[in-house]
């Protein structure tokens, strides 16, 4: 597991190795630089020029230290200072020893930024916490024009690092050697956008430093994601069986998106639930689902491991109806799209459901405008778990999954998932791996993780601007 941590967790590490175990401020800023230069050399192999931007801070002190190794070591270095040089403390330090071999920063200059092989961003490090005015903006516009490969030192200069979003402007880094802990803002939201490649030193700081520090959240690495393992002595029954409702007029796409996911989840039985006159069309759309009308739904629910209703709802009569009974039913729920939408306007806490929103869902479901929700993604999902139990899928750039305890996050996905139906194929998905044994929290974060690798897995072969939910499933 790859474990995040906010802002303030870093900053308190950090300050701990130095007052508690005595490792001066600089030695951590020649760790960091040597760290820079590792990853620098591994990515950029054919570069010899560097131009280092440095702020008036520690993120300055660190492109100060690097500019001094990378100086040994035979590259080329020129420095540019913007806003006041560091004034005291190890960074002050760091610049000293620069100066010491003829490093001598100067003024920003567009010329030598088109001269560079490469561009080191050590302008402002994680503790940013207010949108960049003039002059800096206006430079990192410039930077970013200048299309030049970037670097990022801890972070990229105007990305915040509790959330993700965007100071008024950003570097955008190719990669970024993060220092001591991996910042949930490298994840979420815009983050992914900015940082590129992350690569992470601890700075050689002893484990027993993060022990006391609970991680804000966790989040898979490339490995495989458990499963259960099916056995040769199994019948159908034993992987469950699945109810899924909707498919309203003009909507019957979604539901059957979301059956077909259902089935490639491993599910024993999915069952459609929709209007009378969809049923024929849902069965032919893929032979192996069993489709049903409303009338049909107390003898479906009683048999049923998990109940999943929203694809398609709609939020007429004939849904509402259908919304409350399945309300009303005991079993374990997800719930998405219109779905949300209803328990929006009647809201009521329950344990045993998995709740789906994305951003415009979770505005309505918490009463609070769409951009203070991605503002703070952590504190959004929180809320929602505290109003309505259970567990939260929040999904966007950076899916949050979260049950009260456990906060997990999802990096893979891209942005050709952003199409009409995919939330459709993720909520069938949810739905299977529930039904085969898997708790509510084990079943959303393994579905949101299943999901948005099929949908890498796509992209790589197809591009992104031509990804359909449909061909998710296809890969599951």
């Amino acid at each position: 597991m790859l474990k995040l941590y906010s802002v303030k967790q870093a900053q308190t590490i950090d300050s701990k190795a130095i007052k508690q175990l005595g490792i001066a401020g600089l030695t951590l800023m020649k760790r960091a630089a040597a760290f820079a230069l590792e990853v620098l050399q591994q990515q950029w192999p054919q570069a010899q020029q560097l131009y280092i931007l440095c702020g008036p801070g520690n993120n300055g002190g660190d492109g100060y230290a690097l500019a001094k190794i990378a100086h040994i070591n035979g590259y080329r270095v020129e420095i540019a200072q913007i806003g006041e040089p560091p004034q005291e403390g190890a960074a002050t330090q760091a610049r000293q020893e620069a100066q010491a071999l003829g490093l001598i920063a100067e003024d920003f200059s567009a010329q030598k930024l088109m001269q560079t092989d490469l561009v080191v961003d050590a302008l402002f490090g994680i503790g940013l916490n207010r949108p960049l005015e003039a002059p800096w903006n206006q430079i990192i516009d410039a930077i970013n024009m200048a299309q030049r490969p970037i670097l990022a030192l801890d972070i990229p200069t105007g990305l915040d690092a509790n959330n993700g979003q965007v100071l008024g402007a950003a570097l955008q880094a190719q990669h970024t050697a993060t220092f001591i802990v991996h910042k949930t803002g490298l994840y979420l939201n815009d983050g992914p956008d900015f940082t590129g490649q992350v690569h992470l030193s601890d700075l050689q700081l002893p484990e027993e430093m993060f022990d006391e520090f609970t991680p804000l959240a966790t989040s898979w690495q490339q490995d495989d994601i458990p499963l259960i393992a099916r056995r040769h002595n199994s019948h159908k029954g034993t992987y469950g069986s699945a109810l899924l409702i909707g498919g309203n007029h003009n909507m019957m796409g979604a539901l059957a998106l979301s059956g077909k996911a259902c089935l490639r989840s491993g599910v024993g039985l999915c069952k459609l639930l929709s209007r009378a006159e969809h049923q024929v069309a849902l069965s032919q759309i893929q032979h192996e689902l069993m489709c049903y009308q409303d009338t049909d739904f107390h003898r479906l629910a009683i048999k049923a491991d998990v109940i999943a209703i929203g694809p398609g709802l709609g939020t007429d009569s004939w849904a509402w109806s259908l919304y409350e009974e399945v309300c009303k039913s005991n079993r374990p729920l997800v719930l998405d799209a219109d779905a949300l939408n209803c328990l929006a306007l009647e809201p009521f806490h329950y344990e045993r459901w998995i709740l789906t929103p994305h951003p415009g869902e979770a505005s309505r479901l918490l009463e609070r405008p769409t951009h203070v929700i991605q503002n703070d993604r952590i504190s959004a999902i929180q809320a929602l778990h505290k109003r309505y139990g259970g567990v939260i899928v929040l999904k966007g750039a950076g899916t949050l999954i979260y049950d009260g305890q456990n906060l997990a996050l999802c990096r893979a996905g891209n942005p050709g998932m952003a199409v009409g139906g995919m939330g459709d194929v993720l909520t069938g998905l949810i739905a299977g791996l529930v039904t085969q044994g898997f708790n509510l929290f084990e079943a959303a974060q393994r579905g949101v993780e299943l999901h948005a690798r099929a949908g890498d897995k796509v992209a790589q072969n197809r591009g992104e601007s031509s990804l359909l939910p449909s061909d998710i499933i296809d890969v599951l």
